[in-house]
C-alpha cells in the first residue's frame, strides 16, 4: 500500500508550522530549486520500499535529519526518488546494452559502416550511463538485509562496493566493447578465430548471469505499481527465459563461423563463407560460391546471403535453431560437425533439458507456497477481493479494507495466534515487552512500576489500525481507553476545531481514563496518516493494578495532581481571554 502524503489532504493550522509554511513560500525562486534538488536525495514515502523499513511520517523525517545532520551532502538515501529514477533508467539501460553488445558481434559484424557506426555511438551512449550509475552507488547507503540497517556512512558504504570480485563484475558490465566491432570482421581474418572465440566466450561468461542485476532493478518498478508478488516473480522468469535464449542465440550463430577449421570436412568451405560474408555488401550474389561448396551447414548460412536474408530473419532462425537443440529436436543441418561447436551444443542442451524444467517448478512453488508470506498475503487480498464483491461493498470501503490489512502485514502475512500459541507463556511475554515496552514506560503514569505490573500491562494491550482522516477520540464522548501511538501521526483539535499539535511515534494520550471511567474527552483526536495504535482499557487495567492497593492510590494521586494542573492552565487560558476581551 503506498503511503498517502499528510500534504495531500491535512492543511495544517497551527501558527509555527504555517510561519514556517510562509518563510519557505516567500524564499527566491533559484533557492526553491535548490531546495527541491535537495530533496531528490532524502527518504520519500514515494519509493516503494521505504513502507517496509520507515513505518511512518516521522521516521522519514529522523531519518532525513539524520542524513542532513551527520552525513556529507553528496550521499544519497537508498529510499530517495533520485534512487528510484534511477533504478529504472538503469534498468531499461542496462537491458538494451546487454541485448544489443551480443547481436552486434553475431550479426552485425559483417553490415556495412554506417550501420555499426550507429550501433556503436548508441551503446558507447548506454555505456556512459551505466558508467554513472557505478559512480552513484559510491555515493548511495545500503540496507543490511540481515538487520534492516540502513548505512549511511560514507566510508562504509566505499568499502561495501570496494569487494574485489564485486567491483570487477560491476566494472566489466559498462567497459566500451563494442569499440571493437569496427574491426572485428578484420580481426576474423587476421588475428585467427580462436582470439575472436575467446573473446565472444568471455563477453558470454561476462554477462549469461547478469539478469539478476536486471532483476534487482526492475524491482521497484512492480512494487511502485502495487503488482502480486507471485505476478512479479512470473514476469522475472519469462525475462529471464528471453535474456538466456537471447545471449546463447548469438553465440550459436557466431561461433561456426569463428571455426574455420573442421576435422571432418573441407576447411576452404568455411574460408568460402567468411569471405563471402565479408565481401557481401560488394559482391551480394553469391550462387556461384554456393555451388562449390559441399558442407551442408556452410550451403544453409550462404543461402542467407544468396537470398539476402533480413539481419532479423537470420536472428529469428538462429532462435529457433537454439531452441530445437535446447529441447534436443534439432536436425543436422543445424550444427556445424566440429567437435568444439558440438560440445557446446551438447551443453546448451543440456543446460536448456535444465532451465525448462526448472520453469514449471517454479510456476508451480509461484501458484502453491503456502509457506511464503508474500504469496499468503496476495491470496488473502484475492479473498477480499471476492468478498467485496459478494457483498457488493462500496469502491471507497474497499480500499479502506486494504489499507487496513496492508498496514497491519506490509505485504507479509503471517498469523500472529498460530505463531505465538507455538510458544510458552515467558516467551510470548518476551515478544510483547520487545515490541511494547518502550511505549508503557515512557508514560509518567507507569514510571517507577514493577517489571511484572509492565508486564502485565503489556500483555493486556490490543492492536488497533486507523487510517487517514479516522477519528481516534472524539471530544465530548467518554472515554474508556488509553492509547499507545506505535507507528503513524495523529493532529489534535480543540472543541472549537482548533488544532493544537501533532503527536508522532511513540506518544500516548486518554491515561486519565485508566483512573477514572467516563471522564469526558476534552479534544478530537484524527489519524492523519495509517497509525498502528494500543489501547489499554480501563477494565484491563483495573484487573491488572487493583491486587496492588498502593500502586493504585499512588497512581490516582498522579492523576488527580494531573488533572488539577490542566485545570488551572484551562481556568488561567479563559481568564486571559476574559481580559483581552474586557481591554477591547
Amino acid at each position: 500500500m503506498g503511503r498517502k502524503l499528510i500534504e495531500n489532504r491535512h492543511i495544517c493550522t497551527i501558527e509555527q508550522t504555517r510561519i514556517s509554511q510562509a518563510e519557505e513560500q516567500a524564499l527566491p525562486s533559484h533557492a526553491k530549486l535548490l531546495r527541491s534538488i535537495q530533496k531528490l536525495r532524502l527518504a520519500s514515502d514515494q519509493h516503494p520500499s521505504t513502507e517496509k523499513h520507515l513505518k511512518s511520517s516521522y521516521q522519514i523525517d529522523k531519518e532525513n535529519e539524520r542524513l542532513l545532520r551527520s552525513f556529507p551532502p553528496y550521499i544519497v538515501h537508498p529510499f530517495s526518488l533520485l534512487r528510484m529514477c534511477t533504478d529504472v533508467v538503469v534498468f531499461v539501460v542496462m537491458n538494451i546494452h546487454l541485448t544489443l553488445l551480443p547481436f552486434a558481434f553475431s550479426f552485425l559484424t559483417f553490415q556495412p559502416h554506417s550501420t555499426r557506426h550507429l550501433v556503436e555511438y548508441v551503446d558507447l551512449f548506454l555505456c556512459l550511463i551505466l558508467m554513472a550509475e557505478f559512480g552513484l552507488t559510491f555515493c548511495t547507503g545500503y540496507v543490511v538485509h540481515e538487520t534492516n540497517e540502513i548505512v549511511l556512512e560514507p566510508r562504509k558504504i566505499f568499502f561495501n562496493r570496494l569487494r574485489p570480485f564485486r567491483l570487477m563484475y560491476d566494472l566489466l558490465l559498462f567497459l566500451p566493447y563494442i569499440l571493437l566491432l569496427e574491426v572485428f570482421d578484420e580481426l576474423i581474418l587476421e588475428a585467427g578465430a580462436e582470439t575472436c572465440l575467446a573473446f565472444v566466450s568471455f563477453l558470454y561468461l561476462c554477462n549469461i548471469a547478469r539478469f539478476r542485476d536486471s532483476n534487482r532493478y526492475f524491482s521497484v518498478i512492480p512494487r511502485s505499481l502495487e503488482m502480486a508478488e507471485s505476478k512479479v516473480r512470473i514476469v522475472q522468469v519469462i525475462m529471464n527465459t528471453l535474456y538466456v535464449l537471447h545471449w546463447t542465440t548469438c553465440l550459436g550463430y557466431i561461433i561456426p563461423v569463428l571455426l574455420k577449421t573442421s576435422p571432418g570436412a573441407d576447411s576452404g568451405d568455411h574460408e568460402l563463407l567468411l569471405e563471402a560474408m565479408h565481401m557481401r555488401m560488394q559482391h551480394p550474389n553469391v550462387s556461384a560460391v554456393l555451388d562449390t561448396v559441399d558442407n551442408r551447414f556452410v550451403r544453409l548460412r550462404l543461402s542467407d546471403l544468396q537470398s539476402n536474408a533480413s539481419t532479423s530473419y537470420r536472428y529469428f532462425r538462429s532462435v529457433m535453431v537454439t531452441l530445437r537443440v535446447s529441447l534436443a529436436s534439432c536436425e543436422k543441418n543445424d550444427l556445424e560437425q566440429h567437435f568444439i561447436y558440438n560440445w557446446i551444443m551438447w551443453l546448451v542442451m543440456f543446460l536448456g533439458w535444465l532451465w525448462f524444467n526448472y520453469i514449471p517448478v517454479v510456476l508451480c512453488r509461484f501458484f502453491d507456497s503456502p509457506e511464503m508470506a508474500t504469496d499468503q498475503y496476495d491470496k488473502f487480498m484475492a479473498n477480499l477481493k471476492a468478498f467485496v464483491y459478494n457483498k457488493r461493498l462500496s469502491v471507497p470501503l474497499e480500499q479502506k479494507l486494504r489499507d487496513n490489512f496492508a498496514t497491519r502485514f506490509r505485504t507479509r502475512y503471517f498469523d500472529e495466534e498460530m505463531i505465538m500459541g507455538l510458544f510458552p507463556q515467558n516467551l510470548r511475554s518476551s515478544v510483547r515487552m520487545e515490541t511494547c515496552r518502550h511505549l508503557v514506560g515512557s508514560v509518567d503514569l507507569f514510571k517507577n512500576l514493577p517489571y511484572f505490573i509492565l508486564t502485565d500491562i503489556v500483555n493486556c494491550l490490543q492492536l488497533e489500525i486507523y487510517l487517514q482522516d479516522d477519528v481516534i477520540i472524539a471530544a465530548g464522548s467518554y472515554g474508556d481507553s488509553m492509547y499507545f501511538l506505535a507507528v503513524g501521526t495523529v493532529a489534535v483539535y480543540a472543541m472549537s476545531g482548533k488544532e493544537l499539535g501533532h503527536l508522532t511515534d511513540g506518544a500516548y494520550f486518554g491515561e486519565i481514563s485508566l483512573i477514572k471511567r467516563n471522564q469526558q474527552r476534552t479534544a478530537n483526536v484524527v489519524a492523519l496518516e495509517a497509525c498502528e495504535i494500543y489501547r489499554l482499557s480501563h477494565e484491563d487495567f483495573q484487573n491488572v493494578i487493583k491486587p496492588h492497593n498502593y500502586l493504585l492510590n499512588r497512581i490516582r494521586k498522579q492523576a488527580e495532581q494531573r488533572l488539577a494542573m490542566m485545570k488551572r492552565k484551562k481556568d488561567k487560558m479563559y481568564g486571559k481571554k476574559l481580559i483581552e476581551a474586557f481591554l477591547q
